[in-house]
């Protein structure tokens, strides 16, 4: 087991099924699915629960922080999120003690100092920061290649984010799996074949699944197909959340 701080939404998503794929200008017919909850500290924490990890969360909530995200599911699972701008200042006072791994997805620049801090102090893993451009003090640094955009070496432009101590980028690339980056070493891990229901809270539960092995003390080409292996149970799930059919899988042995 291991001490885990989430630095991370907690949201309230209001679901909407289209009757198509998101075209601008369409007119589509949409099904009310209700509210759940979502958000990434319950995305990647649920699970990390589950495997028997001790888990934090640190987040603003309340209707004046989190409101509520409209959540937009076409025909083929895929996901478009609405919400409303948030306050990027950190939700009061954070541990500098007693944590083994600090996970953070979370906007703006206020968390770089506390990131700075913790570096010596535990294990830091965070999301690629939205735009590319705040600095995120990492040992792992876990993106989707579609958030580089034209960047042509990822690498170097993790190690401008997250400095010298960066031992992985983490990159999900969809159908094709993921890949960890080291310099010019590149390990990969292909997709489990599954299919779509709705991506939301896919990047969380990959993000999990790799904190879970990293925590195991794992090679990171096992820590990494755990973090597909997690991706793919919620991306087979109507729930943002990670589903049950991951809390059963983590009861078999492995």
């Amino acid at each position: 087991m291991s001490r885990i701080l989430l630095l991370a939404n907690l949201n309230c998503d209001h679901v909407l099924s289209l009757s198509e794929p998101l075209v601008a200008g369409a007119r589509l017919q949409y099904v009310d699915q209700g509210r759940r909850l979502g958000g990434g500290a319950a995305n990647t924490g649920i699970g990390l629960v589950w495997a028997g990890h001790e888990v934090t969360i640190a987040s603003r909530i309340g209707l004046d922080e989190t409101g509520e995200l409209l959540i937009l599911v076409d025909s083929t699972g895929e996901r478009t999120i609405l919400r409303r701008p948030r306050r990027p200042d950190l939700p009061g006072d954070l541990p500098l003690e007693g944590i083994d791994c600090l996970y953070v997805n979370y906007p703006g620049t206020a968390i770089i100092s506390y990131m700075r801090q913790m570096l010596g102090k535990s294990f830091v893993v965070a999301q690629y920061p939205k735009g590319g451009q705040a600095r995120r003090p990492c040992h792992v640094l876990v993106a989707s290649r579609s958030d580089l955009g034209e960047v042509s070496d990822p690498w170097q432009h993790a190690r401008q984010l997250a400095g010298e101590q960066l031992e992985w980028l983490v990159l999900t690339e969809g159908k094709a799996g993921a890949v960890a980056i080291h310099g010019d070493e590149q390990i990969r891990v292909a997709a489990r074949p599954v299919s779509v229901v709705d991506t939301t809270g896919a990047g969380d539960a990959f993000a999990g699944g790799l904190i879970h092995g990293l925590a195991r003390g794992m090679a990171i080409k096992d820590a990494l197909q755990c973090a597909v292996d997690w991706g793919a149970f919620a991306i087979a799930s109507e729930s943002s959340i990670p589903s049950v059919a991951l809390k059963n899988w983590l009861k078999q042995p492995h």
